[in-house]
């Protein structure tokens, strides 16, 4: 009996290569560009169209973020219970578009309200909430685990993409159109994503549990605790939720600050907002670089730095438009840059140290730590821009963020090359 060696074994194609993935990929980027705008869109049609208060925005921006709190760790244990996941992608990319296609519906019946509004952030965001870790525990099905982290670099280059045009094109959108009608896109790119799901040829493996019998709260228990105990993973957890907490607080009154103090047009804001893409997409393309050279853990140490005074610049922002563009689009490139470093840089780290059965708990958990608090954040930025003023809420914000570097730079992460090895994957 002749064993084949390394070098004769054959080579699995990389993840761009395998139709499966091109078509989860594409139906992913096109949805990303559709979020993109409305990003920018709801919220001018809450302030511009409607508008809504300092509060209400705020309460918007709460909306979207709540269901992590909501059902966010019950999500993970529902998802990693289900034989398929291919049948809660599609439905939650359909029930998605549905929500975001009463929007315009109502708009043009002229019954359109800020009520509706956060109903709407409230469908999509749970519908996100189950929508993520389906979407995680499903790519193993579609990439082989060594392609992994490079298949998640594929995403965030996607996502990144989507940072970089999606604003600028939903600012001209909203000046040609209305920000309603913009809206519109991103309910399409639902639906081409739930196509392009549905389209998958290759038969999706059961991962039911061999002790479905267990109850769901000790299943919560083994995905918080596989977070929670491992040092780096704890630490990667704490700083994303730090920088979401005081983040949220920013883009919660961000749209309002902009149109308002600053006097920026739709079309500016979107411009502002795609230079914070163009870092995005620079970030992801230099992570597996920055990663190689300097170690996993280091780059999200540094990342962090980066990004924990990104938040100074809308505050900061004063003097003749051009230098109030510059000031602010230059904050947005820098923290997009940064971000887009940990977000890949960790994803290939969680990839590498959770167990595959575990990965929708791990992923669950992870969003009820880190999303979790984007509510608390825009909510209170709601009540201090109230109470203090737009421009004291900002200099809070910024001020606050700064303590998300301590998060990675206290743990092992600054030390180790290899931080997954804290806890050795089952």
């Amino acid at each position: 009996m002749t064993t084949m060696t390394s070098a004769q074994a054959p080579r699995v194609a990389g993840p761009a290569r395998q139709r499966d993935f091109r078509r989860l990929w594409l139906g992913y980027s096109i949805s990303a560009f559709g979020s993109e705008i409305t990003v920018l869109a709801l919220p001018l049609t809450a302030a511009v169209l409607l508008g809504a208060s300092a509060f209400q925005m705020g309460l918007l921006t709460a909306a979207a973020t709540l269901p992590n709190l909501a059902i966010g760790l019950v999500a993970g244990v529902w998802v990693d219970r289900l034989p398929r996941r291919r049948p809660v992608l599609v439905a939650t990319d359909l029930a998605s578009a549905a929500a975001l296609l009463s929007i315009p519906i109502a708009w043009w019946l002229g019954a359109l309200t800020v009520t509706q509004l956060v109903v709407v952030e409230l469908g999509v965001g749970c519908a996100r909430v189950i929508f993520r870790p389906a979407y995680q525990s499903h790519l193993p099905q579609v990439v082989e685990r060594d392609h992994l982290t490079t298949a998640s670099g594929h995403l965030r280059t996607s996502d990144s993409g989507a940072m970089l045009v999606g604003p600028g094109f939903g600012g001209l959108l909203v000046q040609a159109v209305s920000a309603p009608v913009a809206i519109l896109l991103d309910a399409a790119s639902f639906l081409v994503s739930a196509a392009c799901i549905r389209s998958l040829r290759s038969p999706e493996r059961s991962t039911t549990p061999t002790t479905p019998n267990r109850s769901m709260g000790a299943e919560l228990g083994e995905g918080l605790s596989t977070v929670l105990r491992n040092p780096s993973l704890r630490a990667i957890a704490g700083s994303a939720a730090n920088l979401n907490l005081f983040g949220m607080l920013v883009m919660a009154l961000f749209v309002a600050y902009a149109t308002r103090t600053l006097g920026l047009s739709a079309g500016m804001i979107g411009a502002v907002m795609m230079t914070g893409g163009v870092g995005a997409l620079a970030g992801a393309l230099a992570a597996p670089r920055i990663a190689a050279k300097i170690g996993a853990g280091r780059a999200i140490v540094a990342a962090t730095v980066v990004f924990s005074f990104a938040l100074f610049a809308l505050p900061l922002a004063a003097g003749p438009r051009w230098v109030e563009l510059g000031v602010i689009g230059g904050g947005e490139l820098v923290g997009g840059f940064a971000v887009m470093v940990f977000d890949v840089t960790a994803a290939g780290l969680t990839f590498r140290a959770v167990a595959p059965e575990l990965l929708g708990r791990v992923s669950a958990c992870n969003g009820f730590l880190t999303q979790g608090v984007k509510p608390l954040g825009a909510l209170a930025g709601g009540v201090l821009g109230t109470t203090l003023g737009l421009h004291t809420a900002l200099w809070i914000a910024a001020a606050g963020a700064t303590t998300t570097m301590l998060w990675t730079f206290l743990s092992p992460l600054r030390r180790r090359e290899t931080p997954d090895a804290d806890s050795p994957r089952g």
